[in-house]
């Protein structure tokens, strides 16, 4: 008797335990921080972090910042040099108002701020970036093209930091 109630105490002690280690990206914890009514939800007020931009200097990455207000930033750096001399920089930043549906970030323009270094392109006024988010640790966006699937991340500085610190250096 004294062991069967010892086997369903354990049982119980796994069950919560477990239960514990996936709270991190579920989504019922994703939801409190995003504004909306959603499943998922972005950590506010941190970087994003393109995954090929990590060591690079903060003024030469490409990331996204999200505010509390359902709005946020995109800062874009991209520099070229020609063979022949000279070269193109874009460096500029995105203001933008995003939405949460399920577990989708919808981003779309509302004005842009172009950096003294940029001598490329204006940002389209029809601007507009859709994620994948299955927790707040990082971003993930599929872009389909003539190599097929393409996969991004942005990794929240945070989680950069303190979970994955050698990634990406």
């Amino acid at each position: 008797m004294k062991k069967k109630i010892l086997a369903v105490i354990l049982s119980i002690f796994a069950a919560v335990l477990l239960v514990g280690a996936f709270a991190g990206c579920s989504d019922d914890t994703q939801a409190t921080d995003a504004g909306t009514s959603t499943t998922a939800s972005v950590t506010l007020n941190k970087k994003y972090i393109e995954v090929y931009d990590i060591s690079e200097p903060e003024s030469e990455q490409t990331y996204f910042i999200f505010t509390s207000d359902d709005t946020g930033l995109y800062h874009y750096f991209n520099s070229v040099e020609y063979p022949s001399g000279g070269g193109t920089v874009n460096s500029y930043s995105v203001h933008f108002r995003y939405k949460i549906v399920g577990e989708k970030l919808f981003c779309f323009y509302d004005s842009a701020e172009y950096d003294p270094a940029h001598n490329g392109d204006d940002v389209r006024t029809d601007w507009s970036w859709e994620f994948e988010i299955y927790c707040d640790d990082f971003l993930m966006q599929r872009s389909w093209g003539s190599s097929g699937d393409n996969i991004y991340y942005y990794f929240n500085e945070d989680y950069l930091k303190n979970e994955i610190p050698n990634f990406g250096k």
